[in-house]
């Protein structure tokens, strides 16, 4: 028996072909057993030795393909797994439970991308935390804040990750986990307006916030408040502060890491009154998978046991 694979049934490869694409396709691997074959074979009639790259040949009235021409055909790396003489089309299975995390990447220093184009942030450098102590293997999927929660609720998405409060409606309709940040609301204005101080003196006043938030919430309980709501679809989570400092609104309301984040950038913006409507984030989970809840929440635990969390905390926010 010689340790080179070189054969396999077309019938695998018919299938491979028929189902193997599809399941490439969703991101998973196929597993394929080797039977190994004599030296010698017929080819068209003629006796043959194996050859590296003969692209195919027939043995006792069977055709049959090296393996490599198949994973050529699928457009997929090829692997040998000699401890149990099985060939993995696509790559060898890491074994770990694969999940779908949407996170809304204009949202810093919880999640943006930086110069490079990378996708960075406290947010995402936990989760990736907790998936390596949970054995869990994440595909982030980048999207507007206010369709994070449709899709996730639809089974598009496993979990949501993107500075997401922890409210008693939304736990009617999702799992959260356990808190894993406190944050809260400021107003924040430029330095040449004295006249807001609260959320009192935003009556009659134009007042930005992104939409779908808790910061809108409670801009819309100001009596003759005018609320303009800018997308992230701009490109970025501050567009309310941004349209602040051009003038286009008078106050914004946003969560207190964003606004600190924003000054601290060197933007010409000031924080005024007190911190309210004091929230804690969660990582939501689709209410189908009580078991991924479980998990998420046991690796967070994990990781504020081992001393990562107070890390990465450090890291995101110790200008703050």
């Amino acid at each position: 028996m010689v340790k080179k694979v070189f054969p396999l049934l077309l019938g695998v490869l018919i299938g491979a072909l028929l189902f193997g694409t599809i399941g490439f396709a969703s991101g998973y691997q196929r597993q394929i057993t080797v039977d190994f074959l004599p030296l010698k074979f017929f080819f068209n009639g003629v006796e043959k030795h194996q050859e590296q790259n003969q692209p195919a040949f027939i043995y006792n009235d069977v055709t049959y393909v090296p393996v490599r021409f198949v994973a050529e055909t699928l457009g997929q790396p090829v692997e040998w797994d000699g401890e149990n003489l099985s060939i993995y089309i696509g790559g060898k299975s890491s074994g770990k439970q694969k999940i779908i995390v949407g996170s809304d990447a204009t949202y810093p220093p919880f999640e943006y991308q930086d110069e490079a184009g990378r996708y960075v942030g406290f947010d995402l450098e936990l989760m990736s935390a907790i998936a390596k102590v949970s054995d869990l293997e994440i595909d982030f999927r980048d999207m507007p804040f206010d369709q994070l929660i449709t899709a996730l609720v639809s089974g598009q998405l496993d979990a949501v990750v993107s500075g997401l409060s922890i409210t008693e409606q939304r736990k009617t309709a999702m799992y959260f986990t356990e808190p894993y940040f406190q944050s809260g609301l400021v107003i924040a204005v430029r330095p040449d307006n004295s006249s807001i101080n609260s959320l009192q003196d935003l009556k009659g006043k134009s007042v930005g916030v992104m939409p779908g938030t808790i910061a809108q919430e409670y801009a819309n309980t100001v009596p003759g408040a005018k609320v303009i709501t800018f997308s992230s679809s701009d490109n970025t989570y501050e567009q309310d502060l941004i349209e602040l400092e051009k003038g286009s609104v008078e106050a914004v309301i946003s969560s207190y890491p964003v606004v600190a984040n924003f000054i601290n950038q060197g933007n010409n913006l000031m924080i005024v009154g007190e911190k309210f409507a004091v929230e804690d984030y969660g990582i939501a989970v689709n209410k189908n998978n009580p078991e991924l809840l479980e998990k998420i929440n046991s690796g967070l635990q994990a990781i504020k046991a081992n001393g990562q969390y107070d890390l990465i905390y450090k890291k995101w926010f110790e200008d703050q």
